[in-house]
C-alpha cells in the first residue's frame, strides 16, 4: 500500500471511512486494511464527525491516512453525517474507484479488492458493485450459501438466465463495503444522502446510478465473507447498557460479535502497533 504522504501519482482505489469516537473499532479496521493491502495502489480517507476523545489524536498521528476533520458535526446529525462524510470524501479522493466502508468492517486476508475490480471490469455499464447484507454467521452456514449459490448460478447460466448477482432486481451494493466509479459520482453530482423513504446511502446511490443508466452488479455474499467481516452489532456487544433488553436474535448477534472481537486474529491487530507507523 502506498502511503498517502508519499504519493506522487493518483491511486487506483480510495477507501473512505466515517468516524465518531469509536477508537477501538477504527484501530482494528485501519490496521486490518494496512495488513492486507500490501501491493495495492490505495489511499485511505477517514472523515471524523466531531470526535472529542483520544481517538481523534490517534487518527492525527497516522501518516498513511488522509484525515478530514469536521468539528461542527455531532451525534445529533447521525446517520446523515455518515452519508455526507462519503460525499465529502468522494470530492477530495484521488482514486479511480471510491470505496465506502464502515468502521466495524475488518479485513481478514489479502485480495479483498479483487471481486470489486472484477465485476466493474466484467460489466461495461457498471458504475458500482458490492455484495448484499453480510452478518456474522456460522462458517457452515456460509459454506452452504456458497455451494447452493454456485449451483443455482451455474444452472441459470446453462438455461441462459442471469443469476441473482447479475442483475440488481431491487438489490444494491450495501454501503458497509461497496465500490463505485468516482468519475461517475462526480460527473452526475450524485449523493449518498437518502431521499425520504430510503434508509441507506447504498440504496440512494444505487437508485441514482440506475436512473442514469448504469448497472450495479452484485457478487455473492460468501465471496465477501471470505475476505472480511462486518461486525454490525459490535457497538452493542461492547457497550451494552445495563437493563436494556434486546430481542433473542439481537442477543445472539451480540454474542457472536463478542466472540469475534475476542478472537486471536482481532487481538493480534489490537496489539500490533507497528501497523500505525509510516
Amino acid at each position: 500500500m502506498t502511503f498517502a504522504g508519499s504519493r506522487t501519482s493518483p491511486p487506483l482505489v480510495s477507501v473512505c471511512i466515517p468516524h465518531w469516537q469509536v477508537g477501538d473499532m477504527m484501530r482494528i479496521c485501519l490496521r486490518s486494511l494496512r495488513r492486507h493491502s500490501c501491493g495495492v495502489d490505495l489511499e485511505i480517507l477517514v472523515v471524523d464527525n466531531g470526535s472529542r476523545d483520544e481517538s481523534l489524536d490517534w487518527l492525527r498521528s497516522l501518516p498513511w491516512i488522509r484525515l478530514i476533520e469536521r468539528p461542527e458535526e455531532s451525534p445529533a446529525n447521525w446517520p446523515m453525517n455518515v452519508f455526507t462524510a462519503w460525499d465529502a470524501g468522494a470530492r477530495v479522493a484521488r482514486g479511480r474507484y471510491f470505496v465506502t466502508m464502515h468502521s466495524d468492517v475488518f479485513i481478514q486476508r489479502d485480495g479483498w479488492l479483487a471481486p470489486f475490480l472484477r465485476e466493474l471490469a466484467r460489466h461495461p455499464q457498471a458504475a458500482g458493485t458490492g455484495a448484499w447484507k453480510l452478518e456474522l454467521e456460522h462458517p457452515l452456514y456460509l459454506w452452504q450459501k456458497r455451494v447452493v449459490g454456485e449451483a443455482v448460478s451455474g444452472l441459470k447460466r446453462l438455461l441462459g438466465r442471469p443469476g441473482r448477482h447479475d442483475t440488481h432486481q431491487g438489490r444494491y451494493p450495501r454501503d458497509y463495503c461497496a465500490m463505485y466509479s468516482r468519475e461517475v459520482l462526480l460527473r452526475h453530482n450524485l449523493t449518498f444522502c437518502p431521499e425520504p423513504g430510503e434508509i441507506t446511502g447504498g440504496h440512494a446511490i444505487a437508485r441514482q446510478l440506475w436512473q442514469a443508466g448504469y448497472e450495479t452488479p452484485l457478487f455473492p455474499v460468501w465471496e465477501m465473507a471470505e475476505h472480511l467481516v462486518h461486525v454490525t452489532h459490535a457497538s452493542a456487544a461492547v457497550a451494552a447498557k445495563p437493563g436494556l433488553k434486546h430481542s433473542r436474535a439481537q442477543q445472539r448477534a451480540e454474542a457472536r460479535a463478542r466472540r469475534m472481537l475476542s478472537s486471536p486474529w482481532v487481538q493480534s491487530l489490537r496489539q500490533d502497533a507497528a501497523l500505525d507507523a509510516a
